[in-house]
């Protein structure tokens, strides 16, 4: 199932869509996630007062959450609106708001950490959870980013054509 060169097999696709008939709807999961994004940026606020979060609605519905065999699926996923701050979080503050952002996740199986940068003055993160396909993103610079992407998921339409409902 996690061979990218071989296309995913009819049972690899019928896996997917099993396991997402499990999983919330794409719009629950994106408010669950947008929620979280909230908590977090109250959270590094409470850590770093200086951060003034401002939403920039940049939602939107696609298939980059969706890996093969999701892909093959008629899954999507959604970008939350992402939570900036034209204020940086600093270097000192960044350890912190990093553990917060990192317990608030894990009480919602986001738990594995790839780090893209951590640099003075430059940090960047993605928590993804390896179960339900979920992601945060943190990273400041010259200003502070925290966005959310949902794995691949069924639309609350799709969920009420399923078989049994």
């Amino acid at each position: 199932m996690n061979d990218p060169d071989r296309p995913a097999s009819k049972e690899d696709i019928a896996h997917a869509e099993a396991k997402m008939r499990q999983l919330p709807s794409a719009e629950d999961t994106e408010r669950q996630l947008a929620a979280l994004l909230q908590r977090i940026a109250d959270a590094a606020k409470t850590v770093a007062p200086e951060l003034e979060w401002r939403v920039l609605r940049d939602r939107g519905q696609g298939k980059l959450g969706c890996p093969s065999p999701y892909l093959e699926t008629i899954g999507v996923s959604m970008t939350t609106d992402s939570l900036t701050s034209a204020v940086p979080i600093t270097d000192d503050e960044w350890p912190r708001v990093l553990q917060a952002t990192r317990d608030l996740a894990a009480e919602n199986g986001i738990t594995a950490l790839t780090v893209r940068a951590d640099t003075p003055g430059r940090h960047d993160i993605t928590l993804h959870a390896p179960d339900h396909g979920n992601e945060i993103t943190l990273g400041t610079n010259k200003a502070a980013l925290l966005t959310g992407l949902t794995g691949c998921r069924y639309r609350e339409e799709d969920l009420r054509q399923q078989p049994g409902n």
